[in-house]
């Protein structure tokens, strides 16, 4: 048809694409198409590494991971459909732990969770108190903790024997007793 409306109307599209060549005219197919170009998508496989912003799409990918029937466990209740949680639980029922702690009897068949549990033993005290078993990296930490071994208080309470070596907890203290003035009976003792 050489209808040169005809052919003006095919052309010209009101929705261009400004990462690709992706023309078109109606609204929500261009936003549909913007999705493919966001980086961070919305729906993401558990069974394999597939990313999508369509729902649907991702909803008839899901049926390519779907097995007739669910995966149980021969040794417990637990069933489930995705392949890999199921291969991570049989290792529970494993015996033998191919990870072992030297530090403690802690054993486990994965490798994540061994690393993670590695670093409660790795953790080294820079600052010791020699008064208890207190120790921490942080030193700011370490002097208020020998504050509390100091047997003078720096920190005295002009209505009672408190006393501290902590500055901000005398004023929380002495906090506590305006309170008992506001809240005072004009009548009575209470």
């Amino acid at each position: 048809d050489d209808d040169p409306l005809t052919r003006c109307k095919t052309v010209l599209k009101d929705f261009k694409c400004a990462d690709c060549d992706y023309e078109t005219n109606l609204k929500g197919n261009f936003k549909k198409h913007l999705l493919k170009h966001k980086v961070c998508k919305d729906f993401k496989c558990a069974n394999c590494d597939y990313e999508t912003n369509d729902k649907h799409h991702f909803k008839s990918h899901l049926l390519k991971h779907k097995v007739s029937k669910d995966l149980k466990c021969a040794d417990c209740d637990y069933e489930t459909s995705v392949k890999r949680y199921f291969k991570q639980h049989l290792l529970k029922h494993k015996v033998t732990k191919d990870f072992k702690c030297t530090d403690c009897d802690y054993g486990t068949n994965v490798e994540s969770h061994f690393k993670r549990h590695l670093l409660k033993h790795k953790v080294s005290k820079d600052f010791k108190c020699t008064d208890c078993d207190y120790g921490t990296n942080v030193e700011s930490h370490f002097k208020r903790h020998l504050l509390k071994h100091k047997v003078s208080k720096d920190f005295k309470c002009t209505d009672c024997d408190y006393g501290t070596n902590v500055k901000c907890n005398i004023k929380q203290h002495v906090l506590t007793h305006k309170v008992a003035k506001d809240f005072k009976c004009v009548n009575c003792d209470y």
